[in-house]
């Protein structure tokens, strides 16, 4: 009790006069001495690591050009906001409004030098016409302003994030909102990027556990209760543990489960759906991709302002058909304001020239040629090909969902002058094959439980495909605007039959509505509603023409879906081949019809319209890859996306190694893969180093100098006062580990004594009693231990700070 009320009465004495409203005169040790952290420097690594996660993510969405810039913005708010809380001399009003002048400099800087080279006055006339697309209700097409928006947006994240956890001490409100923008970042990447929210899990346990124990020390202190020096260390070193465990357990639980009530979270009804959706919108709204592209593909497409198409040459195919094809890349099952993909789709690999057996009915073979010249933008290395294809002759992976291929996967993303050949299976089902396909709700039924060798009718309709690609969001069912008018447009054509009922939505597109990409929807309004009902222009471009024909299909209950792609391109007699340009970049309808599989549709005006064959005429080659019979099995009824694998054919390979050796090459793992080599480097020049250490001494001298050195790296420095014997007593008093080697420890120094100052003739000199045969062995007993104490103290850590801090001292006494 005596030493507790001494210890309080000490700290009273020695508080800060500044807490008690007393000012003090301005002095450099205030600067100097805010380098130390109370928290620990851990806490501020932390912080970065937890802030930078998102940062990252979001920089390898692309969403702006020169998203680089953010790793500086974010830096800086970090630091200042650091500061701001740890300096003492500046008024905090007078802290808080340079945060915002200092982030507002920042990011004028970064925009006059990104966009506007260094000029100001061109910087000043953009913002003026921000302020006119502002007033005037336009979408904005300057990519400086989203830039800015990101900027902005990046500073206030890290600026904030410094202020929750050093002056405010909410870290589970910094975790939370960093957590968010992390999620918001991922849901546009593909898989690898995941590891970014492990490393994210990692950081905020450890931080939350770093920051409790902080807050505990602080409560302990205040309440004149004493704790171990090395708390701090043991618990970070237990978090550490923990926090691996629970991040390794998760990663080897099942990945391709969906949780169906917290994959709501993600609904366009949702903030956190509202959010996503509003980025994408932007970024697709003539922001992100105001450049002129080649196109740029994603498992997501977002109807928003003009594409900004350029018309680079993208492909240059040659085709042994008679008409020009289309050029599938990735379809759409689900709709909410934009596509994308969903459901219980199966990734699987495809060797080189392996065939894949279609079910459908009347198709014929057509073989393209592919070269690429511009590769287009593309998330994953989706792979083109006239739509259905059956075989590439390239290693691929297959994403395989309830309706089909949703798309080909290359091993790695289209590079120029990439070639390879697709092959497909193209529908030459003429007008009155389809025309005998009922509505699915009027086709026949089909038990499964009959003989699985029965034939299922042609007209049967799988009822998974009937369910995922009839779906429409609940919002568009509420507002009934799409559905009455499709049955208007079908009742008006006397269209009785679902061939009928696709092609009068067709031409109603076609002639009520005229192509343009410039357009500017407006936020907050879903683009169909506002492409059909509120769009007085009537205009818009492919995206929402084959949108809008989808949707209306699925308003009457028929199968239809968006595919993405590019449009034939233009004709190259003098080399007979097609010329694939970035303004060819399109999107199309497609209609399932039962037996028949996915039929083509062209509802937007300027493009030709798809020819039907006349009954009995061929529009292809003469190969055939049709399926035999005239039904399918019940087998292939209930699970219509089930392809059948044959065997490569000559010339191909299906080896699995090769397409992970690819995978091996992304700049993930070529920085992951760095960063061990540096690790295994670093630890073999260290224990070279170590071998060599001493060397030029005798094994006694040795010895006791790599104790000497382990223990002052823990902090145990030797002061030149003490004897080796009171040295080793005052190791094996402090370390836990070597109390039970304290003898062992009085024996190394007895014997560096003996042999460093006792007689060469007596009796007690280490070569003439043998002891020095023993050192070897009693080395081995004691190093662990003094290892293992030193990385539980790592002490020589600090010395970064530190020697920044004496060396600040030495610049100002100079000054």
């Amino acid at each position: 009790m005596r030493n507790a009320a001494i210890d309080r009465l000490s700290k009273i004495l020695s508080d800060d006069p500044e807490q008690n409203g007393d000012r003090r005169a301005f002095n450099w040790s205030d600067v100097s001495l805010s380098l130390y952290q109370r928290e620990g420097w851990f806490s501020l690594f932390l912080l970065a690591l937890i802030v930078y996660c998102g940062i990252w993510c979001i920089q390898a969405n692309d969403w702006v050009d020169n998203s680089g810039a953010l790793s500086l913005t974010a830096l800086v708010g970090i630091l200042y906001g650091t500061w701001s809380v740890k300096q003492r001399f500046f008024a905090a009003w007078l802290v808080y409004s340079m945060a915002a002048v200092i982030g507002l400099l920042l990011i004028v800087w970064q925009i006059s030098i990104t966009f506007y080279g260094g000029s100001l006055l061109g910087e000043l006339q953009g913002i003026g016409l921000w302020f006119i697309w502002l007033v005037t209700g336009h979408t904005n097409e300057d990519p400086a302003l989203y830039f800015m928006i990101i900027l902005l947006l990046g500073y206030l994240l890290a600026y904030i994030s410094a202020l929750l956890l050093y002056r405010w001490c909410l870290p589970w409100l910094l975790v939370a909102m960093n957590g968010v923008v992390l999620v918001l970042s991922l849901n546009g990447l593909n898989q690898a990027y995941v590891f970014f929210l492990f490393l994210f899990l990692a950081a905020s346990l450890l931080l939350l556990l770093r920051f409790n124990l902080y807050t505990s020390t602080q409560r302990w202190e205040g309440q004149g209760l004493h704790y171990a020096d090395d708390l701090g260390w043991g618990f970070m070193q237990t978090g550490i543990v923990i926090s691996l465990g629970i991040i390794l357990l998760s990663a080897l639980l099942p990945a391709d489960y969906e949780e169906m009530h917290l994959a709501q979270i993600w609904s366009s009804q949702t903030p956190l759906g509202l959010l996503a959706n509003a980025l994408d919108r932007g970024s697709n709204a003539g922001i992100s991709e105001n450049a002129p592209n080649p196109g740029n593909f994603t498992d997501n497409l977002v109807l928003g302002g003009n594409p900004h198409l350029n018309n680079a040459v993208v492909f240059k195919v040659k085709v042994d058909a008679s008409q020009p094809q289309y050029l599938a890349l990735v379809s759409y099952n689900t709709y909410d304001h934009g596509w994308s993909i969903s459901g219980s789709n199966q990734n699987y690999h495809i060797g080189a020239n392996t065939l894949l057996a279609t079910n459908d009915q009347k198709t014929y073979a057509v073989t393209q040629d592919i070269t690429v010249v511009t590769p287009p933008g593309e998330q994953q290395p989706y792979l083109v090909g006239a739509s259905d294809v059956v075989k590439v002759s390239v290693a691929a992976n297959i994403l395989d969902g309830s309706g089909g291929i949703v798309t080909w996967l290359g091993e790695k993303n289209l590079q120029p002058n990439t070639h390879y050949t697709a092959v497909s299976a193209v529908s030459s089902a003429d007008v009155s094959m389809l025309r005998s396909i009922p509505m699915p709700a009027d086709a026949p039924s089909y038990r499964l439980t009959n003989s699985p060798d029965a034939q299922a009718p042609i007209e049967y309709f799988v009822p998974s495909i009937v369910q995922d690609f009839t779906q429409m969001p609940t919002y568009l069912k509420t507002d009934k605007q799409i559905a009455a008018l499709t049955r208007s447009i079908v009742s008006q054509a006397h269209a009785t039959t679902m061939y009928d009922k696709a092609v009068a939505l067709e031409t109603y597109l076609r002639t009520h509505y005229s192509y343009s990409t410039d357009i500017h929807p407006p936020l907050g309004e879903d683009p169909i509603l506002w492409f059909l009902f509120d769009n007085k222009q009537q205009n818009g471009y492919c995206n929402y023409f084959s949108t809008a024909m989808a949707l209306m299909a699925r308003s009457l209950g028929i199968p239809a879906r968006e595919v993405a792609g590019y449009a034939p391109g233009t004709y190259d007699s003098p080399n007979d081949q097609y010329i694939v340009h970035g303004m060819d970049a399109h999107s199309w309808t497609q209609v399932y019809f039962a037996g028949y599989g996915w039929v083509n549709f062209e509802p937007s005006a300027s493009f030709k319209t798809f020819v039907r064959p006349l009954p009995d005429q061929s529009i292809g080659s003469s190969s055939s890859i049709t399926g035999a019979g005239g039904g399918i099995t019940p087998a292939q009824a209930q699970k219509a996306r089930n392809r059948n694998i044959d065997q490569p054919e000559t010339g191909g390979s299906g080896a699995t190694h090769r397409q992970q050796a690819a995978s091996l090459y992304n700049p993930l793992n070529i920085t992951i893969a760095c960063l061990l080599l540096l690790l295994l480097l670093a630890s073999g020049s260290f224990f070279l180093w170590w071998q060599r250490l001493f060397k030029s001494h005798s094994l006694a001298t040795q010895l006791y100098g790599r104790v000497s050195l382990l223990a002052g790296w823990a902090g145990i420095r030797r002061q030149s006062s003490q004897t080796p014997y009171e040295y080793v007593q005052q190791l094996s008093s402090t370390v836990t580990y070597l109390r039970d080697d304290a003898q062992l420890l009085e024996q190394l120094a007895d014997v560096y004594v003996r042999e460093r100052w006792s007689d060469p003739n007596s009796s007690d000199y280490l070569q003439h009693s043998g002891e020095i045969h023993e050192l070897p062995a009693l080395w081995r007993q004691i190093r662990l231990h003094l290892f293992a104490y030193l990385l539980r103290h790592p002490v020589f850590l600090r010395w970064i700070p530190d020697r920044m801090i004496v060396l600040l001292k030495r610049m100002r006494k100079k000054q």
